[in-house]
């Protein structure tokens, strides 16, 4: 029995382990590309701990699982790192015969709904999605549905806990704080920063704008507002020239999302570059050019190409091993980096996308 008084799960030993699930899995059933003196430690560690074979569980893992993934329409990088980390999730379950198609679907809530109810039509095992904005509405669609026993996963925002089977997402309100106080310590008490964000509507973004708040307010901070684009590159871009005109006396600016290298490049132009405190959000190839050369202070990563990752590795988990959540909303920590630990964190992340260990 696991800790939760439930059978003893192949996942019970990777936990133990903190090996993946699947390296636990060819060592269990005899696979030849395993280390042999790690197949020996899984060995024990299955013996020791009471562990037997599930034939319902070899027999569900022999058996194709078909996802498919839906993204909404956006023009930045930050959704195809997720898709990266889908596909890299889908390479290391090879073995076990799991496929993934991707949709790019109209940002409307009702598409979604109709997509979903189609997917399940078709008998696709699980559905991965980055939700469109309208969260709400589309969280009451989907109770509506009838997907069978298909599963719903969000990544990056979150559905109402009833519409999905668990969430991936970058801890938002903690990564809204880290801005706060990063441009609390640069700028010191009085001066002028702003928020811009995609829309408060949205539930990462709620929470982000939360924490962010709150820090501003502790470190004495004034604050200009809440500046939304709704994840539009063409909105970002005009925004940059709004704010600075309503606000000639700003100083520091945190760009919630992901979509902000059209922001910076506006700003470029308006000729702000390095006279501004700019704290960004995630890494691309032009984030770490803004990095380095200063025009961008920081970046606060969320890790997407680990949200994809994650969310498959769990679905597949839970489907055919039965893996449980104590928590349904699994939150990635957010991390700074500077231009100082860039060179560093790159190739920390080259690590990471090819590691076999996951939490």
């Amino acid at each position: 029995m696991n800790s939760n008084g439930g059978k003893l799960t192949i996942y019970d030993i990777a936990q133990k382990m903190n090996l993946s699930i699947a390296t636990v899995s060819r060592a269990l059933n005899g696979k030849e590309d395993v280390n042999e003196e790690t197949r020996k430690r899984i060995l024990e560690t299955a013996r020791e701990m009471g562990y037997k074979a599930s034939k319902t569980a070899a027999s569900l893992s022999r058996k194709e699982k078909r996802f498919i993934a839906f993204f909404p329409e956006l023009i930045h990088d930050y959704d195809n790192e997720v898709r990266r980390g889908i596909q890299k999730a889908v390479a290391d379950l090879q073995d076990y015969h799991v496929s993934v198609e991707m949709r790019t679907i109209p940002r409307d809530p009702s598409q979604f709904a109709q997509r979903l109810q189609e997917a399940a039509y078709k008998g696709y095992d699980g559905a991965l999605m980055v939700p469109p904005e309208g969260e709400q509405a589309l969280s009451e669609m989907i109770q509506q549905l009838e997907l069978g026993r298909m599963k719903v996963v969000t990544m990056t925002t979150d559905l109402d806990h009833r519409s999905r089977l668990f969430s991936v997402q970058s801890n938002g309100r903690v990564a809204g704080a880290m801005a706060g106080e990063l441009l609390g310590t640069v700028l010191g008490p009085g001066r002028n920063v702003a928020l811009v964000t995609g829309q408060l509507t949205s539930w990462v973004h709620s929470r982000t704008a939360q924490g962010f708040m709150e820090e501003v307010t502790r470190q004495g901070l004034c604050f200009a507002g809440v500046y939304e684009h709704h994840d539009l590159p063409s909105r970002a871009y005009l925004l940059a020239e709004q704010l600075l005109s309503e606000h000639p006396d700003l100083e520091g600016i945190y760009l919630a999302t992901a979509n902000s290298v059209t922001f910076c490049n506006h700003l470029v132009e308006l000729g702000y570059a390095g006279k501004i405190r700019i704290v960004a959000s995630d890494i691309f190839p032009q984030m770490i050019e803004f990095v380095r050369s200063g025009l961008v202070l920081a970046t606060i990563f969320q890790n997407p190409f680990m949200q994809g990752r994650l969310a498959t590795r769990y679905l597949f988990e839970y489907l055919v091993e039965g893996r449980r959540f104590e928590e349904t909303e699994i939150l990635l920590d957010p991390q700074i980096v500077l231009r100082s630990n860039l060179e560093l964190y790159e190739k920390k992340l080259g690590d990471v996308m090819n590691a076999d260990i996951l939490i």
